[in-house]
Protein backbone atom coordinates (compact mmCIF):
# COMPACT_ATOMS: atom_id res chain seq x y z
CA UNK A 1 0.00 0.00 0.00
CA UNK A 2 2.89 2.35 0.73
CA UNK A 3 4.18 1.80 -2.81
CA UNK A 4 0.76 2.72 -4.19
CA UNK A 5 0.48 5.90 -2.10
CA UNK A 6 3.99 7.01 -3.12
CA UNK A 7 3.26 6.17 -6.75
CA UNK A 8 0.07 8.24 -6.81
CA UNK A 9 1.77 11.18 -5.10
CA UNK A 10 4.64 11.14 -7.60
CA UNK A 11 2.27 10.96 -10.57
CA UNK A 12 0.28 14.03 -9.55
CA UNK A 13 0.96 17.17 -11.49
CA UNK A 14 2.57 20.37 -10.27
CA UNK A 15 4.58 20.85 -7.11
CA UNK A 16 3.22 17.73 -5.38
CA UNK A 17 5.28 15.58 -7.72
CA UNK A 18 8.43 17.46 -6.70
CA UNK A 19 7.65 17.46 -2.98
CA UNK A 20 7.54 13.68 -2.78
CA UNK A 21 10.53 12.98 -5.00
CA UNK A 22 13.28 11.26 -2.97
CA UNK A 23 16.01 13.52 -4.37
CA UNK A 24 14.12 16.66 -3.32
CA UNK A 25 13.54 15.29 0.17
CA UNK A 26 17.19 14.32 0.46
CA UNK A 27 18.26 17.83 -0.52
CA UNK A 28 15.82 19.38 1.97
CA UNK A 29 17.06 17.11 4.75
CA UNK A 30 20.73 17.78 3.91
CA UNK A 31 20.16 21.54 3.76
CA UNK A 32 18.33 21.47 7.09
CA UNK A 33 21.09 19.50 8.80
CA UNK A 34 23.77 21.81 7.35
CA UNK A 35 21.85 24.88 8.48
CA UNK A 36 21.35 23.48 11.99
CA UNK A 37 25.06 22.71 12.34
CA UNK A 38 26.00 26.13 10.98
CA UNK A 39 23.48 27.97 13.18
CA UNK A 40 24.55 26.29 16.42
CA UNK A 41 27.22 28.99 16.76
CA UNK A 42 24.69 31.78 16.25
CA UNK A 43 21.19 32.74 17.28
CA UNK A 44 19.00 29.95 18.71
CA UNK A 45 16.00 31.25 16.74
CA UNK A 46 17.86 30.31 13.55
CA UNK A 47 18.39 26.80 14.91
CA UNK A 48 14.65 26.40 15.47
CA UNK A 49 13.80 27.38 11.88
CA UNK A 50 16.54 25.16 10.48
CA UNK A 51 15.47 22.22 12.64
CA UNK A 52 11.95 22.77 11.30
CA UNK A 53 13.27 22.14 7.79
CA UNK A 54 14.72 18.82 8.95
CA UNK A 55 11.46 17.83 10.66
CA UNK A 56 9.46 18.83 7.56
CA UNK A 57 11.62 16.69 5.23
CA UNK A 58 11.33 13.67 7.53
CA UNK A 59 7.56 14.14 7.92
CA UNK A 60 7.01 14.35 4.17
CA UNK A 61 9.14 11.24 3.66
CA UNK A 62 7.19 9.27 6.29
CA UNK A 63 3.69 10.48 5.34
CA UNK A 64 3.00 7.90 2.57
CA UNK A 65 3.73 5.05 4.99
CA UNK A 66 1.47 6.57 7.63
CA UNK A 67 -1.31 7.10 5.08
CA UNK A 68 -0.93 3.51 3.85
CA UNK A 69 -1.26 2.12 7.38
CA UNK A 70 -4.44 4.17 7.91
CA UNK A 71 -5.89 2.85 4.63
CA UNK A 72 -5.11 -0.73 5.62
CA UNK A 73 -6.68 -0.19 9.04
CA UNK A 74 -9.80 1.29 7.44
CA UNK A 75 -10.26 -1.76 5.20
CA UNK A 76 -8.97 -4.33 7.69
CA UNK A 77 -12.41 -5.55 8.71
CA UNK A 78 -13.10 -6.59 5.10
CA UNK A 79 -10.50 -9.34 5.19
CA UNK A 80 -8.21 -10.13 2.29
CA UNK A 81 -9.88 -8.80 -0.89
CA UNK A 82 -10.01 -10.64 -4.19
CA UNK A 83 -9.88 -8.27 -7.14
CA UNK A 84 -10.83 -9.35 -10.64
CA UNK A 85 -10.77 -7.27 -13.81
CA UNK A 86 -12.83 -7.79 -16.93
CA UNK A 87 -14.53 -6.04 -19.83
CA UNK A 88 -17.13 -4.50 -17.52
CA UNK A 89 -14.66 -3.12 -14.98
CA UNK A 90 -13.29 -4.07 -11.60
CA UNK A 91 -14.87 -6.34 -9.00
CA UNK A 92 -13.60 -6.46 -5.43
CA UNK A 93 -14.92 -9.19 -3.17
CA UNK A 94 -14.15 -9.06 0.53
CA UNK A 95 -15.35 -10.98 3.54
CA UNK A 96 -18.32 -8.63 3.99
CA UNK A 97 -18.67 -6.91 0.64
CA UNK A 98 -18.95 -7.31 -3.10
CA UNK A 99 -18.16 -4.11 -5.01
CA UNK A 100 -18.37 -3.66 -8.79
CA UNK A 101 -16.97 -0.56 -10.49
CA UNK A 102 -17.16 0.23 -14.20
CA UNK A 103 -14.14 1.54 -16.09
CA UNK A 104 -15.66 5.05 -16.05
CA UNK A 105 -15.01 5.10 -12.29
CA UNK A 106 -11.29 5.43 -12.97
CA UNK A 107 -9.29 8.08 -14.81
CA UNK A 108 -5.95 6.37 -15.32
CA UNK A 109 -3.53 3.91 -13.80
CA UNK A 110 0.08 4.06 -12.67
CA UNK A 111 2.63 1.27 -12.40
CA UNK A 112 5.64 0.64 -10.20
CA UNK A 113 7.84 -2.42 -9.81
CA UNK A 114 5.45 -3.94 -7.27
CA UNK A 115 1.96 -2.52 -7.86
CA UNK A 116 -0.54 -1.23 -10.39
CA UNK A 117 -2.63 1.55 -8.86
CA UNK A 118 -5.94 2.49 -10.42
CA UNK A 119 -6.45 6.23 -10.08
CA UNK A 120 -9.59 8.26 -9.71
CA UNK A 121 -10.69 10.60 -12.49
CA UNK A 122 -10.11 13.73 -10.40
CA UNK A 123 -7.07 15.95 -10.95
CA UNK A 124 -5.29 14.53 -7.92
CA UNK A 125 -5.81 10.99 -9.21
CA UNK A 126 -6.33 9.62 -5.75
CA UNK A 127 -5.85 5.93 -5.47
CA UNK A 128 -8.65 3.45 -5.90
CA UNK A 129 -7.91 -0.31 -6.02
CA UNK A 130 -4.28 -1.37 -5.74
CA UNK A 131 -3.26 -4.45 -7.72
CA UNK A 132 -0.22 -6.16 -6.26
CA UNK A 133 1.84 -7.83 -8.96
CA UNK A 134 2.85 -10.55 -6.53
CA UNK A 135 -0.82 -11.60 -6.38
CA UNK A 136 -0.99 -12.95 -9.94
CA UNK A 137 -0.67 -16.67 -10.62
CA UNK A 138 1.97 -16.44 -13.36
CA UNK A 139 4.41 -13.74 -14.47
CA UNK A 140 2.71 -13.62 -17.88
CA UNK A 141 -0.53 -12.59 -16.16
CA UNK A 142 1.02 -9.20 -15.33
CA UNK A 143 1.42 -8.56 -19.07
CA UNK A 144 -2.20 -9.60 -19.67
CA UNK A 145 -3.34 -7.36 -16.83
CA UNK A 146 -1.35 -4.42 -18.22
CA UNK A 147 -2.85 -5.01 -21.70
CA UNK A 148 -6.37 -5.03 -20.24
CA UNK A 149 -5.72 -1.81 -18.35
CA UNK A 150 -4.21 -0.19 -21.47
CA UNK A 151 -7.41 -0.96 -23.41
CA UNK A 152 -9.57 0.86 -20.87
CA UNK A 153 -7.39 3.46 -19.12
CA UNK A 154 -4.47 5.73 -19.97
CA UNK A 155 -1.21 5.01 -18.17
CA UNK A 156 0.50 7.85 -16.34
Amino acid sequence: MTDAVRLVLRKRGGSTRLLYHPAFLGCGLSAGVALVVGALNGDMADVAWDAGLVVWAVAVFLSPGIAARRLIEADGHQGLPRITLGREGVRTVGEHSDLRMGWATFGSYAESDRVLALRGPDRAGNCAPVLVKQGVRQASDVDRLRALLDRHLPRV
